[in-house]
């Protein structure tokens, strides 16, 4: 083998390289539609409390939501084992914004998102789970924030795929209408 394959060989890895890792930082710049990089979860739409100087969301720190009183949810999920999921009743941190609307859209930071009556979330103790069995959520274990509600108490009403949906780990937005 003469150098100039295996230089032509070297450069074709290199940039290989190079492309897939702007590929990945292009995918880490990312954010969904209804969520801000400089805050721990947005809140926007039919809320009667802004923060930020365009006036359209309250962005809320995750010193804040962490001040607020917490709440424990004993239960299973699709993805988890029975475990005690701790953190804010999501009507404390709605509040908190005013938000004022009926509909929620839950925004993950991979895109997902799903539409919930907020009634019905209200009605099962739904809580923003910032830890499970004590330790705190990362994005790699479904956090920061993981939408939870009593699932093992309530297996009729919130055992369906579509009651699972709403279970949104790495919740980053919220959407009021």
């Amino acid at each position: 083998m003469t150098n100039m394959p295996k230089a032509r060989f070297f450069l074709s890895i290199l940039v290989a390289g190079i492309w897939l890792g702007l590929g990945t930082a292009n995918a880490a710049m990312h954010m969904p539609n209804g969520c801000k990089r400089d805050a721990f979860l947005t809140i926007s739409g039919n809320i009667g409390k802004t923060t930020n100087g365009a006036k359209d969301s309250y962005d809320m720190s995750e010193r804040e939501l962490l001040a607020l009183p917490t709440s424990t949810v004993a239960t299973s999920t699709p993805w988890t084992p029975k475990s005690d999921f701790n953190g804010p009743l999501l009507s404390k941190v709605l509040d908190e914004a005013g938000a004022k609307g009926k509909k929620l859209r839950l925004v993950a930071l991979d895109d997902f998102s799903v539409e919930v009556d907020a009634d019905y979330l209200e009605k099962y103790g739904t809580i923003l789970a910032t830890s499970k069995d004590g330790v705190r959520l990362t994005i790699r274990d479904f956090g920061p924030l993981f939408v939870m509600y009593p699932r093992d108490s309530f297996k009729e009403e919130l055992g369906t795929p579509v009651a699972a949906s709403y279970l949104v780990w790495q919740l980053c937005g919220i959407n009021v209408e």
